[in-house]
């Protein structure tokens, strides 16, 4: 094999260490790991980029299983998608089962759905294995926004209910969904009892430390500048010197942006936002830990433990984001709940996650030495690092049971790379129009 090398192309993704700290990283204890920086021309067995939940668990996996494996993490630990996001943990992916069942058939369907019900029982297991208190708690709603999407809804949680044995479920009226959520401002919802909310900052320090504890290397603020791919392996250039790896895990997500071509024609950037409020005196989300809405540009929120209200919505497509985003998130938070359109905002930040065109996540062996996981559309936090356990067990040779996810249909985003943002902007104009239609 002749040497294939890669020179990073410059991204056009924010730099999250700009940004305001989310409320995640206040409250949350700091870690405290063994190592600083990579040994000169140090090398592995596999060699991770991005220290996310899907990097980190593979790294766990690989160290447990006596592998020597290493991270490199361009931003400081906990500064990217998986310590910023909604922390919502959802059932299945962005596509209801039916449309699996029309896009693949019945029963590779029925393998999708088991594949997140697999990914739960994996979290479950992380929390209790490696003693993480990450404030998981279930109690899900997703609420309608329409009356469409209400029967739409419910008429999937009878399907879920019928077809796939899944018992979590409860419809909700209008009464019974604004007195779970504190607000009057959807038709119903569905309760889902097997989904929840968790601290993902929490969850990804005790994974890292984990993974630290079983011996994997993990290196903060370095970044990877040039990849050369020989038969052999792969050898990467960054700031801290050269690492020299077996194999390479691409796992960025959405801050992937000019490191592969393949990776960067499937998985686009976008930006998210969130606020946290004061906390609040008055009751507020009885019946709900969490909630997201069926919006396609989704409203999302959860209670946190310490009675604040944390609320994600609205998105940017450029690098061009809000200069405030506390008054870009307050609009939205005071369409749904107008009694705190004027509440105190202590905490306001951004995070990248990584899309693909069908919200479905990338994952391949793209070439002899090098595979990846990206693209998990707002699902990552149950996905991400249930599919970082499969890349290890395939780099390890360990058969997976879930064959179908690197069959999962994610085509190249329309238009090309200088293209992709220009058509993404203004399909997503259209589908905010539909948004505001009963």
């Amino acid at each position: 094999m002749k040497p294939v090398t890669t020179d990073f192309q410059k991204s056009h993704v924010p730099n999250a260490a700009n940004l305001n700290n989310a409320w995640y990283h206040v409250s949350c204890q700091k870690l405290n790991l063994r190592e600083k920086a990579p040994s000169v021309n140090a090398a592995y067995d596999a060699l991770i980029i991005g220290a996310g939940f899907t990097g980190v668990s593979a790294a766990l996996k690989l160290a447990k299983s006596g592998a020597s494996v290493a991270i490199i993490e361009q931003h400081a630990l906990g500064n990217c998608a998986s310590g910023r996001n909604g922390g919502l943990v959802c059932s299945g992916f962005r596509h209801d089962q039916k449309w699996f069942e029309d896009k693949i058939g019945a029963l590779a369907a029925q393998d999708v759905w088991q594949v997140a019900e697999a990914a739960k029982a994996h979290l479950r297991a992380n929390l209790h294995e490696h003693k993480i208190e990450a404030d998981f708690e279930t109690g899900l709603v997703f609420a309608a926004h329409s009356k469409s999407t209400l029967d739409w809804a419910q008429k999937d949680a009878e399907h879920l209910t019928k077809q796939y044995g899944y018992k979590a479920l409860t419809n909700l009226d209008n009464a019974e969904c604004a007195n779970a959520l504190g607000t009057d401002v959807y038709w119903g919802g569905v309760r889902d009892d097997g989904a929840g909310r968790i601290h993902p900052l929490k969850y990804l320090f005790g994974l890292l430390q984990a993974a630290d504890n079983a011996g994997a290397h993990i290196f903060e603020k370095c970044q990877a500048q040039k990849i050369v791919e020989t038969s052999t392996g792969i050898e990467i250039t960054t700031n801290m010197g050269v690492i020299k790896a077996k194999k390479l895990l691409l796992c960025g997500d959405g801050q992937l942006e000019g490191i592969n071509s393949q990776v960067e024609a499937k998985v686009m950037p976008i930006g998210s936002f969130m606020i946290a409020t004061k906390p609040i005196e008055d009751e507020f989300m009885r019946g709900a830990v969490g909630a997201m809405d069926t919006k396609f540009v989704v409203n999302y929120f959860q209670r946190t433990r310490d009675n604040r209200l944390l609320f994600g919505g609205g998105e940017k497509y450029t690098p061009h984001w809000p200069k405030d985003i506390a008054s870009f998130v307050r609009k939205n938070l005071a369409k749904i709940y107008p009694q705190f359109a004027d509440i105190e905002i202590t905490h306001a930040w951004g995070g990248i996650l990584g899309i693909t065109p069908t919200r479905l996540p990338f994952v391949r062996q793209i070439s002899n030495n090098i595979l990846v996981s990206a693209g998990y559309s707002g699902q990552g936090v149950l996905l991400a690092p249930f599919f970082g356990d499969i890349l290890a067990k395939v780099i390890l040779s360990e058969k997976s049971p879930f064959a179908m996810i690197d069959k999962l249909p994610v085509p190249d985003f329309p238009g090309g790379k200088f293209m992709r943002f220009p058509l993404l902007t203004a399909a997503l104009s259209y589908y905010s129009i539909l948004d505001k239609l009963p």
